[in-house]
């Protein structure tokens, strides 16, 4: 990536952490960046074009964690709470860094959404994959690992909101340890 490009995206982002999306400007990027308002836009259209690009290379840093937690857990359970856990305190981080987006979280949630589309296919994938690793151990009894991902990936998106929304006493490492607990026990008394 271009260097003037990188020291867009990172004044963009300290702005928007700082500042939120909507009181920063693009004039206010181009100041911190020590770039002529003109440059940003040759690489920029829109104060939107460059919050998703902040998004994207959040998620490229994202996903390398990601992959370091599950390569370091041993068994297929362990690698999908390593998952899990990883994803809920990234975004944990995230959500204190970005205190003031926090407080916008509902106003951009379809917007952010839409930028982290390619994240979510990741996500099926990366967890269809740890599933079929678990069948392979006999492990997991997963008839449709499909629907299966499908579903443990929007259950942790579930346990996204409270972050977000009611970031004061929310212990999202708990909660996804709860819920992985029914997801791997199930709730039925057997």
């Amino acid at each position: 990536m271009d260097e003037k490009k990188k020291k867009i995206i990172k004044a963009a982002e300290q702005l928007f952490a700082q500042f939120g999306f909507l009181k920063t400007t693009m004039e206010d990027i181009a100041k911190k960046a020590h770039m002529g308002k003109s440059s940003v836009y040759y690489y920029f259209k829109s104060k939107e074009e460059v919050f998703a690009e902040v998004i994207r290379q959040d998620t490229l840093v994202f996903q390398q964690k990601l992959e370091a937690a599950v390569s370091n857990a041993k068994t297929p359970d362990g690698k999908i709470r390593a998952y899990v856990i990883t994803r809920m305190t990234h975004l944990q981080d995230l959500s204190k860094f970005y205190s003031t987006l926090t407080d916008e979280y509902l106003d951009h949630y379809l917007f952010v959404e839409e930028v982290r589309k390619d994240f979510y296919v990741y996500e099926n994938t990366v967890l269809k994959n740890l599933l079929e690793e678990g069948i392979k151990q006999n492990c997991f009894d997963v008839d449709d690992v499909v629907t299966i991902s499908r579903m443990i990936s929007i259950a942790i998106k579930g346990l996204e909101f409270p972050l977000f929304v009611e970031a004061k006493d929310y212990d999202p490492v708990k909660e996804s340890n709860d819920m992985l607990n029914v997801i791997f026990k199930g709730i039925e008394n057997q």
